[in-house]
Order: structure tokens, then sequence, then C-alpha cells
């Protein structure tokens, strides 16, 4: 499991909801927390703020942009299916003993959720986290209201299912042997409003590969690519990798000079791939690609893939077109 500064960005705001400076807790937004590192931040967090809706209330507050290259994919999904399909094995929060699985029974399609760790002072902490992401970023994948679901949760909770029920805008019961999101079966295929778009295979084959290479890749050139990779239009700066990898900015660079690149090489490197494949496979414009990479001005991006490629972005996606 690593955190992305997304998710921790939703953590501050939700301090500063219930009246806490989120710098007197310790969270910084400029870099990615390691599984041991969220739960002592967590348990810290459950412990001063003395909040029982607080994982609840961080869960609910993302959207699908925050989960980066995951909720690129899951929003230009086809269906249910594959949106949960995605999620199930791309899972951010799933840890080295968590898992997602997606099953069917009779006319339910069930999501059942195993948290990675227990939360002390709060042991459902993962599981409110969990359904409040999911519950959320669900509504904006079908654009609307959740008809037919529920939510199952294991044990008991302190909170009432009325809280629960508030927050994730379904029923929602207790004491049960799993924790499970339940809809309607006949809803899994149906088409998603992305359907009509074809992105969804490009961002599952950029997922794939995104997994992959964290499976594989080898130093710290190949990490840093990665995170660039996954960050998607706010590309980290050096002060912010350096942080990430606890180093100085000066070592980072020396230590990608020895491996033979640089940041900017690295970010050029992402830009120019993400760029050829938005412009080969998607039906975006070249000011949204621009905007896609972080350009805040598309003349930049059309110099700067002329530079890459020696062609204008548009007559790239007429040659790759021509070439399909």
């Amino acid at each position: 499991m690593r955190i992305e500064p997304g998710y921790l960005e939703i953590v501050s705001e939700v301090l500063r909801d219930l009246g806490h400076d989120p710098a007197a807790f310790g969270v910084e937004t400029h870099g990615r927390l390691s599984e041991p590192e969220f739960l002592s931040m967590t348990e810290f967090l459950v412990a001063e703020t003395k909040e029982p809706t607080l994982a609840l209330r961080i869960g609910t507050k993302m959207h699908i942009g925050t989960h980066g290259l995951l909720g690129h994919a899951i929003l230009s999904s086809r269906n249910l299916r594959q949106a949960a399909e995605l999620l199930a094995q791309y899972n951010p929060i799933a840890g080295a003993r968590g898992n997602i699985r997606l099953s069917f029974g009779g006319d339910k399609a069930i999501l059942t959720f195993v948290p990675p760790f227990e939360v002390k002072g709060a042991p459902c902490f993962m599981t409110d986290l969990f359904f409040g992401g999911l519950t959320t970023g669900l509504r904006q994948v079908v654009g609307g209201t959740l008809f037919e679901c529920s939510v199952e949760i294991a044990g008991h909770p302190t909170m009432p299912e009325m809280t629960y029920e508030t927050y994730l805008g379904v029923p929602v019961s207790f004491g049960h042997s799993a924790n499970r999101f339940v809809g309607p079966l006949r809803e899994v295929d149906e088409p998603l409003p992305a359907a009509s778009i074809p992105l969804s295979n490009l961002y599952r084959r950029q997922c794939e590969a995104l997994l992959r290479d964290m499976a594989h890749a080898e130093g710290l050139a190949a990490e840093i690519r990665k995170e660039l990779l996954s960050a998607r239009g706010h590309f980290p700066d050096m002060e912010e990798l350096a942080n990430t990898h606890n180093m100085s900015e000066r070592t980072l660079r020396r230590r990608l000079a020895e491996e033979e690149t640089s940041y900017r090489d690295l970010l050029d490197e992402v830009r120019s791939h993400l760029a050829r494949e938005y412009l080969r496979d998607t039906p975006l414009t070249v000011v949204d690609i621009a905007s896609l990479l972080g350009f805040e001005d598309v003349a930049n991006f059309r110099r700067a893939f002329r530079r890459w490629t020696g062609l204008a972005p548009q007559k790239y996606r007429e040659t790759a077109s021509s070439t399909v």
C-alpha cells in the first residue's frame, strides 16, 4: 500500500472542517505514505480527534480524481462490472492482507471488502473509509442515485446504522459475517455514460502496465518515472519527490545523474508517452490533452510535442489514424 498525496489532502480538508490545524497533526500532503506510516498516522488522528465519523468523512470527500490513474480507468469503464474488476485488482488500500472480491448471488452483485489492518481505537476505520469512497465514487460513475443498493458491515460498530446511512446514502445493516456492498445484478453490464468514448481500454492498459512496472522496475529513475506516470497533470516537482524519497534535492539530482538521467528528462519522457497515447487512442482535444499533462498554455504543449516527435499534435493524430 502506498497512500498518494491526493488522499492526504482530503485528510487535511476533513481536519480543517473539524476545526483542527492539519500541521498540528503532522499531516504532510506533498509525499506518499507507506502502509506502516499510514497506520501510524491514522491511529494518531483517531486518538487525538476522538471523532467517530472521521473515516466516513474522509471517504465521502473522495472523488474519482482523487484516485489518479485508477480513477481515470474507473470513470471511463464501459460498465460497472469492468469498474468493479478494476477496483478489485488495483485497490489502493488493500495492503498486503486486505482485498476486494466481486461475486454474484441470485439477483445480486456483491463487492466484499477485507480491510488490510485494524486501526487501534477505531476497528471499523478502514471499512468506513472504503465504503465512504465507494459510494461517493459510484454515484459519480453512474451519474445519480444508488437504487436498490445496501451496505452490510461485519460486527457491531459503535455508531448507529442511521449515522452510516446519512453519510453513505444507502441502507446499512450490522452483524454480518463480512463487509459487503450489495447491488442489483441487472445493472452491472448496463453501459455507463463513458461507454461511447473509447478510453477504457487505454486506461486499463496503462493501469496494468503501471502495475507490472511497479513489480519489476529497478533503480531510482524507474521509481520516479512511475510516480510521474501515476500523477497525471499534477506532476510532483523536485522538492516533492525528494521529500517522498527522504533525501535532499541535491541528493536526488545526483542519484538520477548516476543513472544517466534527470528529473526534466523523466518528466519529458512521461509527458511524451502520455501525449502520444492520448492523441492516438482517445478523442480528447489538443487543449484537453495539454491540460491533462500539466501545460498551462496549449502553445507550450504544441512546441514540446514538436520537439518530442517532429510533428504537430494534430498531424501526429492524423498520421497515427491512417496507419491503424
